[in-house]
């Protein structure tokens, strides 16, 4: 710097700050050391920033003998600008600034012969940078220079922190940016008026609008009526019903709307924010269509096992146990109504088999190659039950996200078993009417009417006639139904079937458990015989069952409830817990013998005689007969 060529320091500052003061930033940073170069004339100028982790200096802007360097970087160790950090005023070598800093690989190429610096500090006083200039000449100590350097170090470090500030800000921007675009679930954010003032980039393509379209959309353009309405209710009560992060989980019971009026199910969470005195409120939107198409698809799965299994279980004993005369009789009758495509109506108590006589029906029919569709009436509530007969159009009901095909079309050309008719309620029975009459129906929700051809087996436990009287059962439904009854009887009026089914049973079942079992003995089937059975034969599988399980070194243990007095009466002379007199044993053991002759029509000995089913030698029981004075003519 030329000491007679002093520039005065009002003018000189006039210079620099017109020259800066349009500008920001890095542009800020390039103008003013150009021209602190030029007015000071100095060979050279920069500021930097500091970056503590590596100890070094990145210049931000130099300008060096009339142009700009880039990308200079250098250590802060063995140089002059080492001292200018830890001090907090100028650092100054007029001269010989080569020979005091021999380390500094920089200095000598630059040619330079004097330095100048001032450290630059946050509002913590912590070093971000610096502010430097070199000459090739010496320079003096000239206090007009000091004071400008100063001026314009302390315009510097403000200019510096502010980018730092603003960095760090667009960082922060940045990361949030990221955060929120990058999740899969949409954000929305609303104000008090329901008016959409901002969406992440997975709101705008799951509803298929780009971001800025969304301004002023309101939000019910995005959301069904019964979902809006569940949104406009809890959002006054947000602050009672958020948890502690002050979110409110709405559920997944959301249906969605996009511009181009797709529909798709949803779950949501709610949550709210204030800024600037004007309270907003953001959404949380999670497309659970995959979520609730595989839930459809497993229940459909589902199904289809069930009615496989259904149909393994139908053919299990490949036929229907009993030699009973009753039993008897109502074959007979499946095998005359079978081939026709007659509506056909089951009663019988709970437990006797009825739809084992409907699969029955079933495979003796035309209809056999397709699988015989189930449903019970009384297994699902009322609401549900119009949706399972006849299906549903998407959007038919609430949670209704998918078309959903209804058991009458899925039975078309087989035939559809409804079970506990009943429980029907009265509402569909006239719709079942008519699917009976004519044919056809309308899914839930549709105006296509249908046509289908279904046969109808359909079971009750309860008195149809008597429901009709009391108006609790459609008597035109009813005689529509009961074209064909069949009248299943009750175990208790077919005693000689027990014994059958109690084998079949007690075969199948200690396979089941993978376990070897001692057969029944005669004195087990005798009191299951004994026994009145009000579960019928569902509840004889359930004591044979048990039997099994509790059984002891391989010998069923049978236990059956105590005895009703009606069983008392038929069965007082054994009581399993009493002391009998041998008077009433010889009774017992009469009884038991005629049972036995009487099942295997007399067949004293070999295969299948009532001696190998006693287990007692042929001619022991012969004796026996003589004994008790038994004539074939007993029943």
């Amino acid at each position: 710097m030329n000491e007679k060529r002093k520039i005065p320091k009002l003018i000189a500052l006039k210079q620099i700050i017109e020259a800066t003061s349009s500008f920001t930033g890095k542009e800020f940073f390039k103008a003013l050391v150009k021209h602190l170069a030029e007015i000071l004339e100095v060979h050279g100028v920069w500021i930097t920033e500091f970056r503590s982790e590596t100890n070094t200096l990145n210049a931000l802007a130099f300008y060096l003998d009339g142009k700009y360097v880039d990308k200079y970087t250098y250590t802060v160790a063995n140089t002059p600008c080492e001292p200018v950090l830890e001090a907090h005023d100028i650092c100054h070598i007029p001269k010989n600034v080569v020979d005091l800093y021999p380390d500094d690989p920089d200095l000598k190429p630059l040619g330079a012969v004097s330095y100048m610096g001032i450290s630059l500090r946050d509002a913590e006083n912590k070093v971000i940078g610096h502010l430097a200039l070199l000459d090739n000449k010496p320079m003096p100590q000239i206090p007009e220079v000091f004071t400008i350097f100063k001026i314009f170090a302390s315009r510097a470090a403000a200019e510096l922190r502010r980018e730092i500030d603003q960095g760090k800000i667009k960082d922060r921007e940045s990361k949030l940016e990221r955060l929120v675009n990058g999740t899969p679930d949409a954000i929305i954010e609303f104000n008090t008026d329901y008016i959409i003032t901002q969406v992440n980039a997975a709101a705008a393509q799951m509803f298929h609008l780009p971001p800025g379209e969304f301004h002023p959309l309101r939000l019910s353009g995005l959301f069904s009526t019964p979902s809006m309405n569940k949104i406009m209710s809890i959002v006054p009560k947000h602050a009672t019903l958020s948890n502690q992060h002050g979110a409110v989980p709405l559920g997944d019971s959301f249906t969605c709307t996009t511009l181009q009026n797709e529909t798709f199910p949803a779950s949501a969470t709610l949550s709210t924010y204030r800024y600037e005195g004007v309270q907003y409120y953001l959404l949380y939107i999670k497309n659970i269509l995959d979520q609730v198409s595989d839930k459809n698809r497993i229940k459909t799965l589902s199904m289809e096992a069930t009615l496989l299994k259904e149909k393994v279980d139908s053919h299990q004993f490949n036929f229907i146990i009993g030699k009973s005369e009753s039993i008897s009789r109502c074959l007979e009758q499946v095998s005359q109504v079978a081939p026709t495509d007659a509506n056909v109506l089951i009663l019988g108590e709970t437990g006797t088999g009825k739809e084992l006589f409907a699969k029955a029906v079933h495979q003796v029919s035309h209809r056999h190659d397709r699988t015989m569709i189930t449903l019970n009436c009384a297994a699902l509530p009322s609401e549900l039950i119009e949706s399972e007969l006849f299906g549903h159009v998407k959007g038919a009901f609430t949670g209704a996200l998918t078309n959903r095909e209804g058991r009458f079309s899925m039975a078309n050309h087989s035939t559809l078993f409804l079970d506990e008719i009943a429980e029907l309620p009265l509402g569909l029975q006239a719709k079942l009417l008519r699917v009976i009459q004519e044919g056809t129906f309308e899914p839930l929700g549709s105006s296509r009417t249908q046509q289908v051809d279904v046969r109808i087996i359909a079971a009750t436990h309860r008195n149809l006639k008597q429901l009709t009287k009391k108006g609790a059962f459609r008597e035109d439904l009813f005689y529509r139904l009961n074209v064909f009854p069949i009248q299943i009887p009750p175990l208790r009026e077919r005693a000689e079937d027990i014994p059958l089914l109690a084998k079949a049973f007690f075969e199948k079942l200690s396979k089941n458990h993978a376990l070897h079992m001692e057969p029944l003995a005669a004195s087990d089937l005798l009191q299951l015989e004994m026994y009145d059975w009000p579960g019928n034969v569902r509840e004889l599988q359930n004591v044979v069952e048990r039997s099994i399980i509790t059984s002891k070194d391989g010998k069923p243990n049978l236990d059956l409830p105590p005895l009703s007095g009606k069983e008392r009466q038929k069965g007082e002379r054994y009581d399993p817990g009493a002391i009998l007199t041998s008077v009433e044993i010889a009774d017992l053991e009469k009884e038991n013998i005629i049972k036995a002759l009487n099942q295997t029509q007399w067949k004293i000995s070999g295969p299948g005689g009532a001696s190998e089913l006693l287990q007692i030698p042929r001619t022991t029981l012969t004796s026996k007969i003589k004994k008790y004075n038994i004539k074939r003519v007993a029943i």
